[in-house]
């Protein structure tokens, strides 16, 4: 046995069962969606104890309720993106992206609706150029809103690069929290009652806080987790393999494999500007030198890698994130491993990992490529595949083979999958990493044949861009927006309800009415203008 084997199983040994494990994860997956739901419905609770107002205002509480809760989305999109790992280690750091992304967009339409609605009340709301600023504001939120994600869309079409865009985003949503909250703050009837008030602003501190953390309080922590550039060399005409080693005093990161992590390259000369990116570590942690990255030419940065990345460059890393390891789901049966192209990484240390600590798991992988000499790590892999006593088996499917390629050819497809798996899906997990579109279809058509998504694995290739999956996290990701998005709806429309006193539009309760009349007149300090 070697040192790093063991190394590799001590850690294993001093973690805890995979069972106990996975029940306190989905304990805090549950407890923190009903976190997240009550900080989005318990200003509307708040809200209605600010007394009843006139039936005659019942569409405007909707409006106002929509409003609110197009707040707290907004506001709380900056906790879900500050990769704080509380928040990401029970879904995974794709899905809470992915959830942060879906939500904008529920916030976006709840605020459209807030703006429609009061539209429907008084058109000047809209149509004049000068109203209140407590309005104005509100509008200029919901135009920066929209710039935003209209950006963030079709940042590609518009071919903004990806660290402009990224400032941008962040710049753009804080300018939007910060004119919506002002907006709701100084318009009437916005946050009566102080116990309202004072849970806005706390979810408003969370934002900030959480912003701050990013920018200022968290790069100083990262500096434990220093790597330096050890060799940087071009493993085929499109892929770089980086291998980085701990600085002299540094923590090595301690990760499973198949994860991934946030890399921030300090290029040299020192005057260079430094750049983050997202990659899965392809090394495996039985492999106690350091860590290796396989970088693919795809953008400006990847595309300099050869040539300004050099030896001795200081290299910060943030992680590590995501769920796609076999070690998180240490119940499953045989493992189907199915990528394309630099899809490869993270099976390479989950293979890597599985021959190196001799563990009991059977492993097919379903390699594609368009020819043999772009196959990164063949013969690592075969290597792999030849000590692993017949427990792994590797199969390259190439489709654009030259004439002397006797192995699998065209793309990997269902019929292609069940030919290896001796025609039975059952008993087995797949797991898929590769272009959304590739993702998509394999995963599309494994539902087809029977295979239950709970048993597909699937991780976004892109944090920004990346489809939401039909999968199981994916199936869970579109069903959890669906019941917040919903019950949203009706919480705010119970507000309404709530909020507004029926009786004095039937000549019942005169005095109320009266009472209710004279404090909305007090609070409309500009008569006249629109309201």
């Amino acid at each position: 046995m070697t040192v790093s084997q063991e190394a590799t199983i001590t850690q294993t040994e001093n973690e805890p069962p995979a069972s106990t494990a996975f029940s306190a994860t989905r304990t805090r997956a549950i407890l923190l969606v009903m976190l997240y739901w009550a900080v989005l419905v318990v200003p509307l609770a708040l809200a209605s104890l600010g007394g009843r107002v006139p039936a005659g205002q019942f569409i405007k509480q909707i409006a106002l309720g929509f409003g609110l809760l197009g707040l707290m989305i907004i506001a709380t999109s900056f906790i879900l993106a500050a990769r704080y790992q509380w928040i990401a280690k029970p879904f995974g750091l794709d899905a809470v992206m992915l959830f942060h992304r879906r939500m904008a967009m529920v916030g976006f339409g709840a605020l459209i609706l807030h703006v429609i609605l009061m539209a429907s009340l008084n058109i000047r709301l809209v149509t004049r150029l000068w109203v209140p600023w407590r309005f104005q504001l509100g509008r200029i939120a919901i135009l920066l809103l929209a710039t935003q994600i209209g950006v963030s869309i079709y940042r590609s079409r518009l071919r903004v690069e990806f660290e402009k865009w990224r400032f941008s985003h962040r710049l753009l949503g804080l300018a939007v929290l910060v004119f919506a909250f002002t907006h709701g703050l100084l318009a009437s009837d916005a946050f009566p009652p102080w116990p309202l008030r004072m849970f806005v602003m706390a979810v408003m501190a969370a934002a900030l806080v959480s912003i701050m953390w990013t920018r200022t309080v968290r790069p100083p922590r990262l500096r434990q987790y220093r790597y330096a550039v050890h060799d940087v060399r071009q493993i085929n005409r499109a892929v770089w393999q980086v291998q980085l080693k701990p600085l002299p005093g540094g923590q090595a990161l301690q990760y499973n494999p198949g994860q991934f992590a946030f890399f921030h390259f300090h290029r040299s000369p020192p005057s260079a500007s430094g750049e983050e990116h997202v990659w899965t570590i392809a090394s495996s942690p039985s492999e106690t030198d350091g860590l290796m990255l396989a970088i693919k030419e795809l953008g400006d940065f990847t595309r300099t890698i050869g040539s300004t990345v050099k030896p001795g460059d200081a290299v910060t890393v943030h992680g590590p994130f995501g769920r796609f390891s076999h070690r998180f789901h240490a119940d499953t049966g045989e493992l189907v491993f199915i990528a394309a192209g630099i899809g490869i990484t993270p099976f390479r240390s989950m293979i890597r990992w599985i021959t190196d600590c001799a563990e009991d798991r059977r492993v097919l992988l379903l390699y594609a490529n368009r020819c043999a000499d772009e196959i990164p790590f063949l013969e690592e892999l075969t290597q792999c595949q030849n000590r692993s006593g017949g427990k792994v088996r590797i199969v390259h499917v190439l489709s654009r083979p030259d004439k002397n390629w006797k192995g699998e050819k065209g793309h990997i497809d269902v019929a292609l999958i069940q030919k290896y798996c001796a025609g039975n899906l059952s008993g087995k997990t797949f797991w898929i990493c590769g272009p959304g579109a590739f993702a998509t279809t394999l995963i599309e058509s494994l539902r087809a044949a029977g295979v239950a998504a709970n048993n597909i694995h699937n991780e976004a290739f892109c944090l920004v861009h990346a489809p939401v999956q039909s999968d199981g996290r994916g199936r869970k990701l579109k069903a959890l927006c669906n019941v917040i998005g919903i019950t949203g709806l009706l919480m705010v429309l119970l507000f309404a309800v709530v909020r507004t006193d029926f009786l004095s539009a039937h000549g019942n309760n005169k005095r109320h009415a009266a009472h209710t009349a004279v404090n909305h007149a007090h609070s409309h300090p500009w008569p006249g203008r629109p309201d």
